[in-house]
């Protein structure tokens, strides 16, 4: 007969003692409102689940690697490891409490399990909720984008967007929770359960002793199952020794080091990073921190958000491993305290994918322009100093490295050209609007003069139907007018425009992006869009302070390039 998975466990608060009933909560102490956490009867050397039946996770097929960081190593004199948590099957370490969770929500006959989350939550949870079967809904703000929400919806999630922040959001599918059988997942007490199973296969996989594992910190539920695996292996004898435990956070999201400090919880009205994974106001487990600092002699560091990009690029450059934000604080925190992790060896948990959050490599990067298909226009492009330019700008100031670039006259007179326009409407350019004209400028290449210029037009919009447009324009030499109807303004206006244009040189639109380049309400918008002509596609942009002449600037660009022959394809 084989060995009951625990010996029994008590649900306990750790601020006022109180044992609970997992029946009536698997969030918060009944009695007072505290964290609660699993007390086992007695100690095993195995790995104790508070579950009746264990299924070993069925996505997961191997530990999370434990490798040396040789280069970083020698660099800074550390013997310095990684622990590859995106390596799990969701790219995120989140899968080891989901694994658990989900297992719980069944164990205890829920008919659905929820939550609230924008990101590596949601997508864990649903994947294991989609593969055993059980309906999971997520509980997004308003503004989450679709990327975000990709891999939960994939996973057959139901996604419940609501109106508001995500205070609101929690708050609501706390609520929702409670209006049926469903199980509250989250940063709670059994996914605790699940996370400490990182202690366990790190001491499987490597028996001797770290001396600190430095540890990226949001609502501290990763750091506070880190440690409590660690401790249930030294209460039962496997280990003698816990290494120091690092909590890190980035500057701009902190209440629990701040906390630390303070020896008090701390909640925060608004947090700012973009390591979006631990930007947590609530940090939900503190105490838990704050014991697994006490209990190994650990200590807690915050770093800013330009030692963040710098740590996450220098990963991946010399070691090969594209991670999300998040998991640059150890390394960046590292850096700051040398003198004190000298010659020690130390392990830095890597916890998600890059891959969870390509928009901060796209935010804090030169995007590189599209160029015609010759070797000419490669060289062009090689020579031009942009690529060494995109090098230098990560991790800096945009207008510093824009600053630092030498325009050719060329390039010059069009970022000129630019301005004047823009300065007919009394617009006061910002830093990064600047940028991106200095950009445009250096991007293009001169071609002949459009035979297409717009000299007028109007958009009538009714409140049912098609919108109207009426164009005015040069073409050929000659000034028209033409009528279009369109499913929006830009769609009216191209149609207007195409029903002269097309008489010449037939060129349409296959899709169109807007970039809208400051928060104000007279931000510069930069319309991009892909152009065909005979099997041949360009992009084309226009940049204006009014939407619809930012498309219009980039139709008549875009249909230059294609009037001519040969084609001048610009960078584009």
């Amino acid at each position: 007969m084989s060995e009951p998975l625990h010996t029994g466990y008590t649900l306990r608060c750790l601020l006022c003692g109180e044992e609970n009933d997992e029946q009536k909560t698997t969030t918060y102490c009944t009695s007072c409102g505290g964290v609660l956490t699993v007390e086992y009867h007695a100690s095993r050397k195995e790995i104790q689940r508070p579950l009746h039946i264990w299924r070993p996770d069925p996505l997961k097929h191997h530990p999370s690697a434990l490798v040396r960081l040789d280069r970083l190593s020698e660099r800074y004199g550390v013997d310095l490891w990684a622990k590859l948590e995106f390596e799990h099957p969701t790219g995120c370490f989140k899968d080891r409490g989901s694994a658990v969770e989900v297992q719980k929500a069944m164990e205890m006959g829920r008919d659905a399990i929820c939550l609230a989350s924008t990101g590596n939550m949601a997508a864990s949870v649903a994947a294991y909720a989609c593969y055993y079967k059980i309906p999971c809904y997520v509980f997004v703000p308003e503004k989450t984008s679709e990327a975000k929400l990709a891999q939960a919806i994939i996973y057959n999630a139901n996604i419940v967007r609501i109106q508001g922040d995500f205070a609101k959001c929690e708050a609501l599918c706390q609520e929702f929770a409670k209006s049926g059988n469903y199980y509250l997942a989250g940063d709670y007490v059994f996914r605790e359960e699940g996370q400490k199973d990182f202690a366990y296969e790190l001491f499987e996989q490597d028996k001797e002793s770290f001396d600190a594992v430095f540890i990226p910190v949001g609502c501290g539920t990763n750091f506070g199952a880190i440690h409590k695996g660690y401790k249930e292996l030294m209460d039962a004898g496997v280990v003698n020794h816990i290494p120091r435990l690092v909590a890190v956070q980035p500057e701009g999201s902190s209440p629990v080091v701040e906390g630390i400090f303070k020896r008090e919880k701390i909640v925060k009205d608004m947090v700012s990073t973009m390591a979006s994974s631990v930007a947590a106001a609530n940090p939900i487990d503190f105490q838990k921190v704050l014991m697994g600092i006490d209990h190994t002699n650990g200590t807690a560091y915050t770093v800013t958000e330009d030692e963040i990009l710098d740590s996450l690029r220098e990963m991946a450059v010399e070691e090969g491993h594209f991670t999300e934000p998040a998991c640059a604080l150890p390394l960046a925190s590292l850096k700051n305290h040398l003198d004190e992790w000298q010659g020690k060896r130390v392990l830095l948990v890597l916890t998600g994918s890059g891959l969870k959050d390509t928009a901060v490599v796209a935010r804090h990067s030169l995007n590189p322009p599209a160029i015609e298909p010759s070797v000419e226009a490669v060289l062009d492009y090689v020579n031009s100093g942009f690529i060494d330019l995109q090098k230098r700008a990560w991790g800096t100031s945009r207008d510093q490295v824009m600053s630092e670039f030498v325009m050719t006259a060329e390039q010059d007179a069009r970022y000129q050209e630019y301005l004047r326009e823009i300065q007919k409407r009394g617009k006061k350019l910002k830093k990064n609007e600047i940028e991106a004209l200095q950009s445009l400028a250096m991007q293009e290449k001169s071609g002949r003069v459009s035979s297409l210029a717009v000299v007028d037009y109007s958009v009538m919009m009714r409140k049912e139907g098609l919108v109207s447009a009426t164009v005015k324009m040069e073409l050929e030499g000659e000034e028209v007018e033409s009528l279009g109807r369109g499913v929006g303004p830009i769609d009216a206006l191209i149609s207007a425009i195409r029903k002269e244009t097309d008489k010449y040189c037939v060129v349409a639109v296959t899709d169109h992006q807007m970039e809208i380049l400051s928060p104000d309400t007279e931000s510069l918008v930069l319309v991009t869009l892909t152009l065909e002509h005979e099997g041949k596609q360009v992009r084309s942009r226009g940049v204006s302070s009014d939407l619809l002449e930012a498309a219009i600037h980039a139709y008549e660009k875009g249909y230059g390039l294609f009037s001519y022959s040969p084609v001048d394809v610009a960078y584009r």
